[in-house]
């Protein structure tokens, strides 16, 4: 099973620095030693820019010339993100989001990984980039990591179906089936009527789960049909005769 994730929702094309990046992406035909090093990276805590660092990012027009000071203090507190300290839209930043979205489907993870990275940087409680991590994440074996990429995208919005399904999957795939079906019954409840693609899947996925454990329970001696009229006898009812013990089956072990 692989992570997929939505594409983002709110891109609009622009001329501005997504635009740049994609064309930087697509030609690469400039030599790397006469190409300008970045002062700004995308993979570094933004909390360790020294002054004089980004002072001189200013210089060199990565950051807007309207930085000042009193917004350092602003970010260094927590008021402000670094996307707003660096003056980055969110237009910007869904068109950053939609370039990473496409090498993503492309299979060039790395290079997604690094800008999906810096979006989460920048913009830390928007839960749609951390989600589109933990989907980079996933396909690339990492799933410690993915599963709190997804976990933090909930947490921001507890709406996200995809990082409930996408979770799950990781779930399944180590076994751990009691959290796989929280998280499929999550998604399953977001979209009841079942019009949504995540929706479809979570309920694919859990019915396919309920088959397989169905399936080993019966290998295991495992009388389903007596188990459930059990659970269904009224209360009060007077308990069988007692037959001796049978053994309990050995509970599925993880894959």
């Amino acid at each position: 099973m692989a992570s997929k994730i939505p594409p983002p929702s709110n891109v609009t094309k622009d001329g501005g620095r997504a635009a740049a990046l994609a064309k930087a992406l697509d030609e690469k035909k400039a030599p790397k030693e006469a190409a300008k090093k970045s002062l700004i990276d995308p993979l570094r805590d933004p909390s360790t820019y020294s002054p004089d660092e980004l002072t001189e990012m200013m210089k060199e027009g990565e950051v807007p010339a309207n930085f000042t000071q009193d917004n350092l203090v602003k970010f260094v507190v927590g008021e402000i993100t670094w996307a707003e300290l660096t003056g980055l839209t969110m237009q910007e930043a869904y068109s950053f989001a939609e370039i990473a979205y496409n090498l993503f489907e492309q299979g060039k993870y790395e290079q997604a990984q690094t800008i999906v990275e810096g979006l989460v940087i920048s913009n830390p409680y928007d839960g749609y980039f951390h989600g589109l991590l933990g989907a980079i994440y996933g396909r690339k074996g990492m799933h410690e990591e993915a599963q709190e990429e997804y976990t933090i995208a909930i947490d921001l919005d507890p709406t996200n179906i995809s990082a409930f399904v996408n979770r799950a999957e990781i779930a399944l795939q180590h076994g751990e089936i009691e959290k796989a079906l929280k998280d499929l019954k999550k998604a399953i409840d977001l979209d009841p009527k079942g019009e949504k693609p995540f929706g479809i899947r979570a309920r694919a996925l859990a019915a396919a789960t309920a088959s397989v454990l169905e399936e080993a329970l019966k290998q295991s001696g495992v009388d389903i049909e007596a188990a459930a009229a059990a659970q269904k006898k009224p209360a009060g009812a007077k308990p069988a005769a007692a037959k001796p013990a049978a053994a309990k089956p050995a509970a599925p072990k993880k894959k």
